[in-house]
């Protein structure tokens, strides 16, 4: 049996998904300069960015909500 999951909830989820798996391979410094560079520690940078991305989600999904009763 094929699980369904709609074009909605692709659109929302595996951005955020695709972020965090090739999130490392972006970074603004090295890591031997990271310490000396970065002033935010990476607790404050993780909540800000898991902050950021549950609005994204709520924002799109509220979007999708509004365009699919709008058709």
């Amino acid at each position: 049996m094929a699980a369904f999951v709609s074009e909605e909830l692709l659109g929302t989820f595996v951005p955020v998904i695709v972020y965090w798996l090739y999130f490392d391979d972006y970074r603004l410094h090295p890591r031997k300069e990271e310490d000396a560079k970065n002033l935010a520690s990476k607790s404050t940078v993780v909540k800000g960015v898991l902050v950021q991305q549950a609005f994204q989600i709520v924002v799109s999904l509220l979007l999708f909500t509004v365009c699919l009763n709008h058709y």
